[in-house]
């Protein structure tokens, strides 16, 4: 269904591959909302907002939505059915996904989701001020809703915990880490402890740029999709290889300088040398979602322990290669980036195996293109719909999130034991 308003067309989410790059308008129900901010300056004067969120329809079940808009995100509550008007549907890899852009806005039709049940579906539709149109797909949303309120009701209890208060929380155990079993207790912790937990990555955003940085650049996800962007270049850069604190010029950000010694080091002199930029891993599971800080120690558990001054030195000889076979290389870029994969897998076989056999000869051992590699890595790592990996983090009561409040300490796959059978 498509019917052409002042906001462009309303169409059904299984529509929205036939309108990649248009303008249009979604009624659709709210899964969950997820903000996802970072506050660069201390005095709070300029932050990077989005709200990331999950919606369904009579057509299609899940549909991702990123709110650019501080205040349009903070009206939107999991259980809402809202009117999404004038976003920009787009393709990011190979999801579909829709954004709000400067004249986007929204409309709330149903709130709470309490009253979804309570009122009849002809009082709910009769009492929005709409058009025809966008009535008939309001009545096929709410009847569509109630069909799948079992499955709702679950997910929306977890969504709901956000606003109960964790007691009994004043133990002062810190020698040991505390197994949490939801992110929501661990965003409670109220003590200087390790904890560990399992959650999903979400995003990888750069918090330690400087404040000319491109806001859209800050987020990774985003630009993987574009090959040519040289992502290596924005989270590797010059710094202490011990305490993991940038030091170059080029790193400096809102924190003005780095630290003049090193708290690692035995003589306080700092170990320069290629290193990954600290940033924020924001992770998720039902309850909630927090941004962990990570440094470069940490960062080489996200990597399969592949130091930055490998993937850098890596991504200079690849480029530098291409630099000298340009003028007779006649394969395009895309050719040279559909063959990255296979040299990717090629350059595992070599470390793992040491050498390479074709056709029965033994090959002499070949360094390994590390920066394939570590781009693979970091593809995986925020792919949709990833699998939980089990985190083990530093918890600071004493800091604001954006400083440091959850700092990764270590990360690694979940290892689920099987009961042995009883012969």
């Amino acid at each position: 269904m498509a019917a052409i308003l002042w906001y462009g067309p309303l169409i059904d989410l299984s529509a929205a591959p036939s309108h990649i790059g248009d303008y249009v308008q979604l009624l659709v129900f709210v899964h969950r909302s997820n903000p996802v901010q970072y506050k660069l300056s201390k005095g709070g004067s300029r932050t990077v907002i989005r709200t990331d969120i999950h919606v369904g329809d009579d057509t299609r079940p899940f549909f991702s939505v990123s709110l650019w808009d501080k205040k349009m995100g903070s009206s939107v509550s999991a259980g809402d059915i809202i009117l999404l008007q004038n976003v920009r549907v787009t393709r990011f890899v190979d999801a579909i996904e829709a954004r709000t852009v400067q004249y986007s806005s929204i409309l709330s039709l149903v709130h709470p989701y309490e009253s979804l049940f309570y009122k009849g579906v002809d009082d709910l539709v009769e009492s929005c001020r709409v058009g025809v149109t966008v009535r008939g797909k309001l009545r096929k949303v709410i009847e569509w809703v109630h069909q799948s309120r079992p499955s709702l009701d679950n997910e929306l209890q977890s969504c709901q915990l956000k606003r109960k208060v964790l007691g009994n929380w004043k133990m002062h155990e810190e020698q040991k880490s505390r197994k949490c079993h939801t992110l929501l207790e661990v965003l409670h912790l109220a003590t200087s402890c390790k904890a560990v937990f399992h959650a999903s990555v979400g995003e990888i955003f750069l918090s330690s740029v400087s404040r000319d940085f491109e806001k859209e650049r800050m987020f990774i996800r985003r630009r993987l999709i574009n090959r040519n962007d040289t992502i290596v270049e924005d989270m590797i850069c010059t710094g202490c290889q011990l305490c993991g604190s940038p030091l170059g010029i080029e790193s400096v950000s809102e924190r003005k300088n780095g630290p003049l010694y090193c708290e690692k080091s035995s003589n306080r002199i700092h170990l320069v040398g290629s290193i990954y930029r600290p940033f924020m891993l924001y992770v998720w599971d039902d309850s909630e979602y927090i941004p962990l800080l990570v440094r470069d120690r940490a960062a080489k558990f996200l990597f399969a322990d592949i130091k930055a001054d490998k993937v850098m030195q890596s991504f200079k000889g690849q480029r530098h290669h291409r630099n000298l076979n340009s003028h007779h290389d006649v394969n395009s870029d895309a050719q040279h980036c559909e063959m990255a994969d296979e040299e990717a897998l090629k350059s595992c076989s070599s470390v793992a195996d040491g050498r390479l056999k074709i056709k029965g000869k033994d090959l002499p051992y070949r360094s390994p293109n590390f920066y394939l590699i570590w781009l693979i890595l970091l593809r995986l790592l925020v792919q949709h719909r990833n699998s939980p990996l089990k985190f083990e983090v530093l918890v600071s009561p004493s800091l604001e999130m954006e400083d440091g409040k959850f700092e990764m300490i270590s990360v690694s796959m979940p290892c689920f034991s099987i009961p042995e059978s009883k012969s």
